[in-house]
């Protein structure tokens, strides 16, 4: 990954956890949503870079950081839920 996939990553990630933690007012911290949205956007951006299956690209590495971190947020808040059960 180049440094802007980095910086694309990271503030993919950081906007979706903003977004996440406005839409749930949950009682997790803000910090919590932070790392778990931007974990998801770069572990997403490095599998899909190394396993080079598509070329590189912004607007692809922007893609995968929304897809990334949405979905590790939505998994973290699926699975806090399921434990207050």
């Amino acid at each position: 990954m180049r440094a802007e996939d980095w910086l694309v990553a990271v503030t993919t990630g950081f906007v979706v956890s903003w977004i996440a933690n406005a839409l749930t007012k949950s009682r997790y911290s803000f910090m919590i949503n932070l790392f778990v949205g931007i974990f998801g956007s770069i572990l997403v951006n490095m599998l899909i870079h190394t396993m080079s299956i598509y070329p590189d690209s912004g607007y692809l590495t922007l893609k995968l950081g929304l897809a990334g971190s949405a979905g590790l947020l939505i998994l973290f808040h699926i699975s806090r839920r399921l434990e207050r059960r």
